[in-house]
């Protein structure tokens, strides 16, 4: 399997008893009619971690069942463990997903040795298409390019590896050191265009649950070579960037995700999002009309 092109890692709509899933069906029809490459709603974006086992598996058939083989399923572990990752992989496995994609352990900052360990561990059960994946915002750590090339250089399952450090130097070396062996995704939106440019195969992204066609633009523009065009629309979007806080990295509302991504894509689809699953807080009003601004001069809403 060769992973190209945009996956979005979809926002979770909430209903006061549980996943919103008419809400969910609704948001990944758009996605797919648009174009997009998959989808991928056991997200960090989707909130995860806050789902349990089974909403994982009925939220991923409801993914599938849309999909309908036009666009890639991709299912997250979110799990901090190998037993429990492994668990998920396989219920995900039997739903039919295309691709799983690891969650590296957290909570405790491991070092290269208890990683390389975990990953074999997982690997020698799971026999699905992986993604690896690094999020140092919510592990505490970034993941060792290294232990990355050395478990897909054993393990011919790893197709790709998402990238949500926010470093763009460590982004560069997984590009030059494993981006002819597997797919180079980036995961946070202000990144996207620059990583295409630099060599990367596309990401897995938030911003397509309310830009509409936009990101995947930017990603055929420069699969075209029109840079400049892509670079246009990409600084097109900074303010827009800047003030959600793309995953928390950047950005003075960095905390607040990704309660503004679901808040943009209640105001751009008018999908109720529901309550945020706590502890996320509710965006308050003064952000809220920040936001409308923003999607105005953009044309979104």
């Amino acid at each position: 399997m060769k992973l190209e092109g945009v996956i979005v890692a979809t926002v979770m709509p909430f209903a006061k008893d549980g996943v919103n899933y008419e809400g969910l069906r609704l948001l990944l029809s758009k996605i797919v009619e648009a174009g997009y490459h998959g989808v991928f709603p056991t997200s960090s974006t989707g909130e995860v971690t806050k789902l349990s086992a089974e909403e994982r598996v009925r939220v991923m058939q409801l993914a599938k069942e849309v999909a309908g083989g036009k666009a890639l399923v991709v299912a997250g572990t979110g799990t901090g463990d190998h037993v429990s990752t492994i668990d998920i992989a396989r219920k995900y496995k039997d739903v039919g997903v295309d691709a799983i994609l690891i969650t590296p352990p957290y909570y405790i900052q491991y070092d290269w040795a208890a990683l390389y360990a975990f990953y074999k561990k997982v690997l020698d059960k799971v026999d699905i298409p992986v993604i690896l994946y690094t999020i140092p915002l919510a592990t505490g750590y970034n993941v060792p390019v290294e232990v990355f090339e050395m478990v897909a250089g054993e393990y011919s399952q790893v197709v790709g590896v998402k990238d949500s450090s926010g470093d763009f130097r460590y982004h560069l070396d997984l590009i030059h050191l494993l981006g002819k062996r597997l797919s180079v995704l980036q995961g946070l939106d202000m990144l996207f265009v620059p990583s295409l440019v630099m060599g990367a195969h596309g990401g897995i992204l938030a911003g397509p649950n309310f830009l509409g066609k936009i990101t995947l633009e930017q990603y055929l523009l420069v699969k075209e070579g029109k840079i400049a065009e892509a670079v246009a629309l990409h600084n097109k979007l900074m303010p827009l960037w800047r003030f959600m806080g793309g995953c928390g990295l950047v950005g003075k509302l960095g905390g607040k995700w990704p309660t503004l991504y679901k808040l943009a894509t209640q105001l751009v689809h008018g999908i109720d999002m529901g309550p945020p699953r706590e502890p996320l807080p509710p965006v308050d009003d003064k952000d809220r009309r920040e936001l409308e601004k923003i999607l105005k001069e953009l044309g979104l809403i």
